[in-house]
């Protein structure tokens, strides 16, 4: 947690002792192995602190997958969900996926698993049975899984 843009009214002072306690010990780990590797990851760079940011040798900041990448991560997920209910495989190999994953533009791959899940909601139908869903499902839990991440700020 980036203790900058904490409010001591909001957070109380145990988080900023708790970071600093936990940067104490990765200068402690660091000291006493010295070809440590330690990879972290973020969804939310902007609350990294950035006294463990300056402690970092490398950062590799990943984009959010591009359209190609969007329907990778969709067909996977369809093809999981298949596995329970047969019928939505045909969805993963579907033509107009590529719709589906263009519409997914500014999400990252976990928003666009969630998506999917949200797709099966719509209809009553659907919810009782996913072997129903439709890429009209899809397309909609697109739209508003992207207008919700705009409404967040995040985009």
């Amino acid at each position: 947690m980036d203790r900058s843009k904490l409010s001591l009214d909001a957070n109380p002072i145990d988080i900023h002792r708790a970071t600093d306690a936990a940067l104490v010990q990765l200068d402690h780990l660091g000291e006493q192995y010295p070809n440590l590797l330690l990879v972290a990851t973020s969804n939310f760079p902007q609350a990294i602190d950035s006294a463990f940011v300056s402690r970092s040798d490398l950062l590799v900041t990943i984009p959010l997958p591009d359209k190609d990448a969007c329907r990778v991560i969709l067909a996977d997920t369809l093809r999981g969900l298949s596995k329970v209910f047969p019928k939505v495989e045909e969805l993963s190999d579907h033509r107009d996926l590529t719709k589906v994953a263009e519409a997914c533009h500014g999400l990252d791959g976990r928003q666009i698993r969630k998506m999917v899940a949200s797709a099966c909601t719509f209809h009553r139908e659907t919810a009782a049975d996913p072997n129903k869903l439709k890429l009209d499902d899809l397309l909609r839990a697109a739209d508003k899984a992207v207008k919700e991440r705009q409404t967040e700020g995040k985009v």
